[in-house]
């Protein structure tokens, strides 16, 4: 008996075992290709191939279906690994090993489906190199004045006549990054890889020790679409989701509404979309207190929230042009309800503003009333945490999948920080969602003329 016992066992950890080097090796699939190239060409400059995996000129359609085989090979294996998590790991050490190896094969990948890293770069080295303010001069600008520079000539055409669209917190971290990369563009990657890989597995140890649970870093950390977008594809949203959980680590696990505040005010200053979470967290974290007690320390929190934000625009405010980045992704559409909108009114600016004006009026409206409601409560000292969450996560994707006019298929990762609080419904159309965006390209790429 204790014979077959031990045999069963044995099986179980050869499965295991296998199931772990298969997903090592199928994320190698993926990797091997930007090894090959780096080899060969030393330098990622002159790499054009955005919508190639293979890098080896195959037919297009050949290619897709290598790549979505790839990827769903990969997410087969990422749900079982779940529904064996704490089988598979026996301790949170080893998987958070495990986790920054598959993270390390990942950052090696060269972006192959979005160019917005050298966006980055190159609005950092206007900023670091040639000290113009990147709020009111655009890449093209230096371009135009300066000659090429490698640092800027693979910002994407539609990007280089446009300022920063991002908050100056995202700027300052893209001023220090490119500081480093001695003008090498292949440098200035890997830079920024390497940062975003550092700050993903501080999201990883974050959610491990706010949950207690191997699960859900598994569930983060193991998640081929954020492996992809936020490592390969290297996209700042990785800095929100890492600030919003921290955040919700002070407020947790510490009890630390200042600095809480200041997580969410950092996360704010480079994306502005983190500000709907600040009075959910603020709500939860005073319940405790009597009413009076209650507003005075909100408006203490708010003029901090205010303070940080304040301090990071003075860095690069000289007028209020520096907000523009605020609107210029309202006034483009695409993959979103608002370009169905546009196709039915065939573009006509002054109904698609109206349209805009009302629904945001709307939004606000109810997301002031529901705040309100919560804050004035007189049962708020039953609120749990749980139903702070779920309330603020229905707003969030209201704002994401609706308001948004130019919807990119990364902003999934904005649900990630507080799925741990979702319902199981939820939380499984959220994954399947994450598998749905990442292979959202493929008929792009099978049909792509290059």
């Amino acid at each position: 008996m204790q014979e077959n016992k031990n045999l069963i066992l044995k099986k179980e950890d050869t499965s295991n075992i296998t199931l772990i080097i298969a997903y090592f090796f199928t994320s190698c699939i993926l990797t091997v290709p930007s090894v090959i190239y780096l080899i060969h060409n030393k330098t990622i400059y002159k790499f054009i191939q955005l919508f190639s995996f293979t890098y080896a000129g195959l037919n297009a359609y050949v290619e897709t279906t290598i790549y979505i085989i790839t990827l769903i090979i990969l997410f087969s294996l990422y749900f079982i690994i779940l529904k064996k998590c704490n089988k598979l790991f026996k301790t949170s050490k080893s998987l958070i090993i495990f986790i920054l190896c598959i993270g390390i094969l990942f950052s090696i990948i060269i972006p192959t489906t979005s160019l917005d890293a050298y966006s980055y770069i190159g609005n950092g080295w206007v900023d670091s190199h040639y000290h113009e303010n990147p709020y009111y001069t655009p890449v093209q600008e230096i371009l135009d004045n300066k000659g090429f520079d490698e640092m800027l000539g693979k910002v994407a055409k539609c990007w280089r006549v446009e300022t920063v669209i991002y908050g100056p917190a995202w700027s300052l971290i893209c001023k220090v990054l490119t500081m480093f990369s001695l003008g090498k563009i292949t440098n200035a990657l890997y830079i920024f890889k390497f940062t975003f890989l550092s700050v993903f597995m501080g999201c990883n140890i974050l959610i491990y020790k706010i949950t207690k649970k191997k699960f859900w870093a598994c569930l983060f950390g193991l998640n081929p679409f954020i492996l992809f977008e936020f490592l390969s594809n290297v996209h700042n949203d990785i800095f929100l989701v890492f600030f919003i959980l921290l955040a919700i680590y002070f407020i947790k696990i510490k009890k630390n509404i200042a600095l809480a505040v200041a997580s969410l005010a950092i996360a704010t200053a480079m994306k502005y979309l983190s500000i709907l979470l600040v009075p959910f967290i603020l709500i939860y974290a005073l319940k405790d207190e009597n009413l009076k007690n209650r507003i005075k320390m909100t408006v203490i929190y708010a003029i901090e929230f205010c303070l940080i934000i304040l301090a990071f625009y003075l860095i690069y405010v000289r007028d209020l042009q520096v907000l523009k980045g605020i609107f210029i992704q309202q006034n483009k559409y695409g993959r979103s309800i608002a370009l169905a909108l546009w196709y039915f009114v065939n573009g006509n600016q002054q109904v698609l503003s109206a349209i805009k004006i009302i629904s945001l009026i709307i939004f606000a409206v109810s997301y002031i009333t529901i705040v309100g409601k919560l804050f004035f409560s007189n049962n708020i000292k039953e609120l749990t945490f749980n139903k702070t969450i779920r309330t603020y996560q229905i707003f969030l994707i209201v704002f994401t999948f609706i308001l948004i006019t130019n919807f990119n298929s990364w902003y999934i990762v904005w649900l990630f920080p507080t799925l741990m609080w979702q319902k199981a419904k939820n939380i499984r159309t959220t994954l399947y969602l994450s598998l749905g965006v990442l292979n959202s390209y493929a008929i792009t790429y099978a049909t792509r003329s290059r």
